[in-house]
């Protein structure tokens, strides 16, 4: 940005807003001007706001008023926010002092102005909902398995009763984890990529991953690429970094990275209705069943929750799971009506 724009650019962003519009009317700008521009209208959506509010006024008092009144519809704009800029700047209307030759080429000018507004006004309009960032929840119902493709033309498979929070902004993009488990296979783009799950974030150096948001930890593995595991938001600390075959367990509370010694194929084996748990806690197969059936497993007490377990199963056949528990000496299974009760010996 030169001095003369850095000198105008002050007050609120509605007087910066009118400040950009009059030295647009100045004529084609240079490529510093039109760069610091573009930069402004990005920094947030209230700039783009601001300018077409500026626009729009323009538009709405010229056509209303007799050029005659120039003087009163430029210190409208001014009093709608802006003090003159230090720039050059062309008057909104030519005054009335002029030759009897000027009137005819100043209406010209007046309306190819306004027809360059009005272009400009379309292209911002068509651009604002990339500038403003577009949030939407996706979800899968219970028992459903969901294969989404983002804005970006990422790939995104929900596990049954999952959940996203998907954010496009101009400058990256946000997914949150609000429950349940998600693959991802991330669209190359220049906006970094990033899968928050609590206090954690998974940030994408072109790959396909998956993360689980489970009872007492995150699961997160690499299928191809690097993902880098962040916590906290301010004080950030990076907690891992993972190459593709990696997977890991990231408590909740404490943040202690534990790695899986678990094949990228076990981790994915949920794409196929199938329940794959290895040395995992009772509890935490318990939920992965749960998403997928009518028939609930409920474990009853502390010392069932956090046996461990290894084996595959599908997803849907909880008759499969009630009788692979009631093989295993450990447990006492009961079944009631829609409920599979389960207690430690």
């Amino acid at each position: 940005m030169n001095p003369d724009i850095t000198d105008c650019m002050d007050g609120s962003v509605a007087e910066q807003g009118v400040q950009w519009f009059l030295i647009n009317r100045d004529g084609a700008l240079s490529d510093v001007q039109r760069r610091a521009f573009l930069a402004w209208l990005r920094r947030s959506p209230e700039h783009v706001r601001a300018y077409l509010r500026a626009l729009d006024l323009h538009r709405q008092v010229g056509e209303a008023m007799p050029a005659a009144s120039s003087d009163l519809l430029e210190g409208m704009l001014m009093e709608a926010g802006a003090r003159r800029p230090t720039a050059k700047v062309v008057p909104l209307f030519a005054r009335n002092a002029v030759s009897n030759a000027v009137p005819a080429r100043r209406g010209r000018r007046r309306w190819a102005a306004l027809a360059a507004a009005a272009c400009l006004v379309l292209v911002l309009g068509a651009s604002l909902s990339r500038l403003w960032p577009q949030e939407q929840v996706l979800a899968a119902g219970h028992g459903e398995l969901r294969e989404l493709v983002l804005a970006d033309r990422t790939e995104v498979r929900l596990n049954a009763d999952s959940a996203i929070r998907v954010r496009m902004g101009w400058l990256d993009r946000r997914v949150e984890l609000l429950r349940g488990e998600a693959s991802f296979d991330v669209a190359p783009d220049r906006r970094a990529f990033e899968v928050q799950v609590g206090e954690l974030r998974v940030r994408d150096i072109g790959t396909v991953f998956d993360v689980s948001r489970r009872l007492q930890n995150t699961r997160i593995g690499v299928v191809s690429g690097e993902v880098e595991v962040w916590r906290g938001d301010s004080d950030q600390q990076r907690l891992a970094r993972l190459v593709a075959g990696r997977v890991v367990l990231v408590d909740n509370d404490t943040g202690a990275v534990q790695p899986l010694d678990m094949p990228a194929s076990m981790l994915l084996d949920w794409q196929h209705r199938k329940v794959s748990f290895l040395d995992e806690r009772l509890d935490e197969v318990a939920a992965a069943f749960n998403r997928h059936n009518r028939v609930q497993v409920v474990i009853e007490d502390d010392a069932a929750a956090a046996m461990r377990l290894s084996g595959s199963l599908d997803a849907d056949r909880i008759v499969a799971l009630q009788a692979f528990l009631a093989r295993d000496p450990r447990f006492k299974v009961q079944r009631r009506g829609d409920t599979v009760h389960v207690h430690s010996r």
